[in-house]
């Protein structure tokens, strides 16, 4: 039976689909439940392992997975749990992964990286039991898995690995000159993605919504396509339509790739090429997340190659009441602060019932075809493995204004998608705080912008919040409310007050 094997890290929220006959290993999904398991992060809380804050992180991310609700809050205590992991060669994020040292454009660093990883060392063993006697075909989708594959490539040998996946078919001529891949085979097919079950129900009809901060009842079951200002034989056809019936799975479609023929979809792509699709396949959408450089009043969108589209038409052609969002990209060519700061307010309002998914720092893409005015420069050519490439073009951002805007948003819309999974793009609203944030020392209740998670039991208060840590993204943040005791069941050195205030870092 061929082998399918899946290297961290990528989108946990997405499994993939096999070929008749094939068996897959899913590495992602076993690194993520096993640093996001509640019990290993209550031992490492107890130890101390990381100090106080981090076993205040840990017990509050502990006690949301306990849970298992798989709803925002759980998503958000997971990429608490991956970032806490502690790694002498990689970082991991919900959605991310950087080395500690060196750039992933670089084999040489990669290589390095993978060799000193600690954290896939129990997945790399499972592979090598799995992989005995049979070829495995280890599946790059992207950047962010680079480490995990070479460390596979490493442990089985060259000679008994397929390199696949949108990565390889991209980067081929690239990787064929790595000396250390020489004897693998590389092969330009990915197998299609679905969303997990466990995050969009079969029939996706209903959904988890987050609780508003405010709320003190279970997370409740919406029907995100139900709208008021639809006609009742237009809600019985979007219930009754075949592609919404339990047992089908909804694929995953991100990057250039097309939506399925056939059956229903949700995706992260382009807003030139999200704008092409056909009605048909518009009418199959479950969850869209556009990504734009610049948007104006929804009529007028730019994407990430320059090109100005019109969205009237897609909003129009995607069912009432799928979610639909827009991932600002900031720093594009000719795009200024006044520019993208106009944008970001119009998503942050709603504007046309699309909301802001995010922000992120554009890089243009080495064969990137910008339609607007700009001067690229060559990659280093240490980066053997380069995506992206530097520019200069006027009336465009520099990184030090990026990174002040999205800090500066982060601040200020701290319930935004907990990142960019498949699961936040077919999530309905998100639950913004509806109060300012506040220093909780001074408060006896809930810390403005909190959502109260159900902490061990304890007189002693635990809340998640959702404040952004860094520009990368928002994060699940946990304050320590005063208590009338001395609590002697939190661990050595958690008895003094701790708080942990909106904009703090624990990077």
């Amino acid at each position: 039976m061929e082998l399918i094997v899946v290297p961290p890290l990528t989108d946990f929220t997405t499994e993939v689909v096999p070929p008749s006959g094939a068996e897959v290993l899913d590495l992602n999904e076993r690194i993520v439940e096993r640093l996001a398991d509640p019990s290993r992060l209550t031992a490492a809380a107890q130890r101390l392992d990381g100090g106080p804050l981090a076993a205040l992180l840990e017990l509050t991310a502990a006690a949301v997975l306990e849970r298992k609700a798989f709803d925002d809050a759980h998503l958000r205590a997971v990429g608490t749990a991956l970032r806490l992991a502690v790694d002498p060669a990689v970082r991991l994020g919900i959605d991310d992964l950087e080395l500690a040292e060196g750039s992933m454009q670089s084999s040489r660093d990669v290589l390095r990286a993978a060799g000193r990883c600690e954290l896939f060392r129990p997945e790399l063993e499972l592979a090598m039991d799995a992989a005995r006697g049979r070829r495995a075909h280890v599946v790059v989708d992207g950047l962010r898995q680079l480490p995990a594959a070479f460390a596979l490539v490493g442990a089985l040998g060259a000679a008994r690995v397929t390199l696949c996946g949108r990565l390889v078919a991209e980067q081929g001529a690239a990787l064929r000159r790595v000396p250390e891949l020489a004897g693998a085979e590389l092969l330009a097919w990915s197998p299609d993605r679905v969303i997990r079950p466990l995050w969009y129900d079969a029939a996706p009809i209903e959904r988890v919504r987050p609780r508003h901060c405010h709320d003190t009842a279970p997370a409740e079951r919406v029907r995100p396509r139900h709208c008021p200002d639809a006609a009742p034989a237009e809600q019985a056809r979007l219930c009754d339509a075949p592609d919404t019936q339990p047992g089908k799975r909804v694929r995953w479609v991100t990057g250039a790739c097309p939506p399925p023929a056939s059956g229903p979809w949700a995706g992260r792509l382009d807003a030139a090429g999200a704008a092409a699709f056909s009605r048909d396949a518009l009418a199959r959408c479950r969850g869209l997340t556009i990504i734009v450089t610049r948007i104006d009043f929804l009529a007028a969108v730019t994407g990430l190659n320059g090109m100005t589209v019109d969205l009237r038409r897609l909003l129009a052609g995607i069912p009432p009441g799928v979610p639909v969002t827009c991932e600002l990209v900031l720093g594009a060519p000719g795009m200024d602060a006044g520019v993208v700061g106009e944008s970001v307010e119009l998503l942050a309002e709603g504007a046309g019932g699309v909301r802001l998914a995010g922000l992120r720092p554009y890089r243009m893409a080495i064969r990137s075809a910008w339609a607007g005015q700009s001067v690229r420069f060559p990659p280093d050519a240490r980066n053997d493995l380069a995506r992206w490439i530097e520019f200069d073009a006027p009336d465009t951002m520099r990184a030090y204004e990026v990174t002040a805007m999205i800090r500066e948003w982060l601040r200020r819309l701290p319930g935004l998608p907990a990142g960019r999974l498949a699961a936040c793009s077919v999530a309905g609203p998100g639950a913004a705080p509806d109060c300012a944030p506040a220093d909780p020392m001074t408060q006896t209740g809930p810390p403005a912008g909190a959502r109260k998670s159900f902490a061990p039991a304890r007189d002693a208060l635990v809340y998640s919040l959702q404040q952004p840590i860094d520009e990368g993204g928002p994060a699940m943040r946990s304050a320590l409310m005063s208590t009338q005791r001395k609590d002697t069941s939190y661990p050595k050195g958690m008895t003094l007050l701790e708080t942990v205030r909106p904009g703090d870092s624990t990077a």
